[in-house]
């Protein structure tokens, strides 16, 4: 695992004098995600840079690495799990190769395959690959966006990395928020698709790739997507789902530095580890955290499972320094991020680090085989609906009780409202902290007044090719909660301590398999992850498997009452608060979650880590 920098000309052939000044500072601000080495290639037509975090190939894999006479040059971030067989298909056509390295690969692999190599690949990866005959430079990204890369214009040049913090060590780079996507940032805790918080700072999308031509317009091309086929057959599917899981781990084993495993306890890890057990060579390592409070604390499950397939397990307990980690989660996120589960995420990383520099994850299960409550609760409205007219609904919601301290079944009033909407708009709804009025009556007057904070949500799943509504929820969540959130969290907290983490769930391969899937094999009234509860059953038992899901989260309502109360008050008076908030709604959402009438954590946690960001990355409100 690694940190990338680019600098390519937009207009010219050419890149500006001021080019190679700005390649070593933006590059050593990634030193975290590369403390192994850090190179350097400038040529007319692109700078590249590198950190590297060595983990294969230690000797000889180093980057920007090139072709013999340096035609191409390539600097790469991530991991490629069957370089071997494609390297063993370019040896049949002649190429020759001079290091056991994945990153050689790509460099034959685009002499060869051009702009089409990215779909070759199996694995995680952001890319640059510059060929310096033809001027062309090839960005890719992988199949579900385990692996950042970011894009901003500057000066005549286009500037691509890892992270936005090496933007920021560009001097009279311009940091412009975007008020369309903080209300988006509001609702959902993130900004979906390819934009960011910040104007002018975008992101290449996953499965995409684009060949850049000095004077053209970038023009990402998508190169794969999953099919979501209803007609599909599941005889057979656990079996064959099982041997496919045992064969992603497998081929995640691959490493010259000690390796292991996050173990929480829960469905999808608990498999991960029972596959790694029957596919490693030696005895497996595992990590967990927990908390003080017992109903966070998922280590005597996760004693259990370790015990059972003799996992040497590192167990860590959580102390709580609210002020301090706070301080860390903002050093790691350049960009904001209001997920309070990237807390228990870092924990775990950092913990993992102690062992270990490549972790195995759990990530993946929920989003491909359904496993996420809210399928489910959306699955029971829709069947509701068919008994309630809409009309009669958004009646009742408008005198129902919100009951928001209530379990998600119990908060009527909203279960009202989305038996009111139409099927997407409900489930917009409920996986939002803040509702659009909420957001509304949060934000000043002027704040993109009138902006849909659920438009990129309302594009992708009306793009969809899923042929249901609850398949098109499963492939928009892949294309936006996913990218957007979940791999946000475990690429930075992981790489903030140079901890590589590979997440078999979401190998291509996997992930193909489940949409091809009917939606009967993954959920219905009873839960999701149907299948894969059922390919796990050998290994871990129904027992196990029919467990209450318990969630990775933290104590944050009563952190923000205790510990981060004066943080959170801070935050409340600030400049950011004061250019973009509504004090009158802080001040009244603030009393209620004090004197526990409601529980306002989405929004107070959103205020303080914007707050911090403001004043730590530099934007002035």
């Amino acid at each position: 695992m690694c940190g990338l920098t680019a600098i390519l000309p937009l207009h010219d052939r050419r890149l500006p004098a001021s080019a190679e000044s700005l390649l070593k500072p933006m590059t050593r601000a990634l030193a975290h995600r590369g403390p192994d080495g850090e190179g350097y290639w400038s040529g007319a037509g692109a700078a590249l840079g590198h950190r590297r975090l060595a983990v294969l190939d230690l000797l000889t894999g180093d980057q920007p690495m090139a072709t013999p006479g340096g035609r191409v040059q390539v600097v790469f971030n991530g991991q490629i799990y069957n370089w071997k067989e494609l390297r063993a298909d370019l040896e049949g056509v002649g190429c020759e190769f001079r290091t056991k390295s994945d990153t050689e690969v790509l460099l034959h692999g685009f002499l060869h395959w051009g702009r089409d190599l990215p779909e070759r690949l199996l694995g995680m990866f952001a890319l640059v690959v510059h060929d310096t005959l033809t001027g062309e430079t090839l960005l890719a990204r992988d199949h579900l966006g385990k692996k950042p890369l970011y894009l901003a214009e500057h000066d005549g040049m286009l500037l691509v990395a890892s992270e936005v913090r090496s933007f920021f060590a560009v001097p009279g780079f311009e940091r412009r928020l975007d008020p369309a996507a903080l209300r988006e940032f509001l609702a959902l805790r993130y900004v979906p698709g390819t934009r960011s918080l910040l104007d002018g700072v975008e992101q290449l999308a996953p499965a995409h790739a684009a060949l850049h031509r000095p004077g053209e317009p970038l023009s990402p091309r998508r190169f794969w997507a999953p099919r979501f086929d209803p007609t599909g057959s599941s005889a057979g599917a656990a079996a064959a789902l099982r041997e496919l899981v045992r064969t992603s781990v497998h081929d995640r084993l691959e490493a010259d530095v000690p390796l292991g495993a996050f173990l929480s306890g829960g469905v999808d890890s608990s498999g991960i580890v029972a596959a790694m057990a029957q596919e490693s060579g030696e005895r497996v390592r595992a990590v967990t955290v927990g908390f003080e409070e017992t109903r966070y604390d998922e280590r005597p499950h996760a004693r259990e499972l370790a015990q059972r397939f003799g996992v040497e397990l590192n167990e860590e307990l959580c102390v709580p320094d609210p002020e301090g980690d706070l301080g860390a989660l903002v050093e790691i996120f350049d960009l904001p991020q209001a997920d309070s589960s990237a807390w228990p995420t870092w924990l775990v990383c950092r913990a993992a680090r102690r062992h270990v520099t490549v972790a195995l994850s759990g990530d993946g299960g929920d989003e491909s085989f359904a496993g996420y409550r809210r399928y489910r609760f959306d699955l029971l409205e829709n069947r509701l609906r068919s008994f309630m007219p809409r009309a009669p609904a958004r009646l009742l919601a408008r005198v129902a009780p919100k009951g928001d301290w209530l379990p998600r079944p119990f908060r009527f009033k909203r279960t009202l409202q989305n038996l009111g909407a139409d099927p997407c708009e409900a489930y917009f709804r409920s996986v939002s902290a803040l509702l659009p009025e909420e957001v509304d009556e949060l934000l000043v007057g002027d704040v993109a007044p009138g902006v849909d904070p659920f438009r990129e949500l309302r594009r992708v799943y009306e793009a969809s090719q899923a042929p249901d509504h609850a398949s098109r929820l499963l492939d928009l969540d892949l294309n936006t909660y996913l990218p957007g959130d979940i791999l946000v969290k475990a690429d930075r907290c992981s790489m903030a301590v140079s901890l590589e983490v590979r997440a078999p769930l979401l190998d291509r391969r996997v992930v193909d398999f489940a949409a091809a899937l009917p939606l009967s094999a993954k959920l219905d009234g009873s839960g999701g992850k149907k299948v894969l509860k059922d390919s796990f059953e050998p290994w871990l038992g129904r027992p196990w498997l029919d467990r209450p899901k318990q969630g990775f989260s933290i104590p944050l309502a009563k952190w923000l009452r205790e510990g981060l109360k004066e943080a959170r008050e801070a935050a409340c008076r600030g400049a950011f608060a004061q250019r973009f908030l509504n004090g009158d709604t802080l001040r009244a959402w603030s009393r209620e979650h004090d004197l526990g009438v409601r529980d306002r954590s989405d929004a107070l946690w959103a205020v303080l880590v914007l707050h911090r960001w403001n004043e730590r990355w530099g934007h002035q409100a």
